[in-house]
């Protein structure tokens, strides 16, 4: 019997518009919509630190102003750099201000963690 192989996608990690990097493959980004065109299925989000655009993979369009987390690939070209969204989820009941909590104590604890892991063992649990 034929044994089956699935490619699994990279996970999205976290980032600021800003902050995205040349390595990364995929991203999820929160930010308000904009510039939303329902001819090219694209639209423009703005996360306070930069704009970029997404181009929607399910044909799923936010309305304009409404915030919103995209999941997707990051699209390098020589000119600019865009999101193929492959989700794009309603975040306008999200608190942001938690979420921005829970990220700048992640961004301090973490590494802390990760340290005391590799000085025991370096096996996580």
């Amino acid at each position: 019997m034929e044994e089956m192989r699935f490619r699994r996608r990279k996970p999205a990690v976290e980032r600021k518009i800003a902050e995205i990097r040349e390595d990364d493959t995929r991203v999820s980004l929160i930010g308000k919509a904009f510039k939303v065109d329902k001819l090219d299925y694209t639209f423009w989000l703005d996360d306070g630190t930069g704009v970029i655009l997404v181009e929607s993979e399910e044909n799923v369009l936010p309305e304009n102003g409404q915030v919103v987390r995209v999941i997707g690939r990051v699209i390098r070209s020589e000119e600019s750099v865009h999101i193929f969204g492959e989700v794009i989820q309603d975040f306008s009941d999200a608190d942001l201000e938690a979420l921005e909590e829970i990220r700048e104590l992640e961004r301090k604890v973490l590494p802390k963690v990760e340290n005391v892991i590799s000085f025991f063992g370096g096996e996580e649990l």
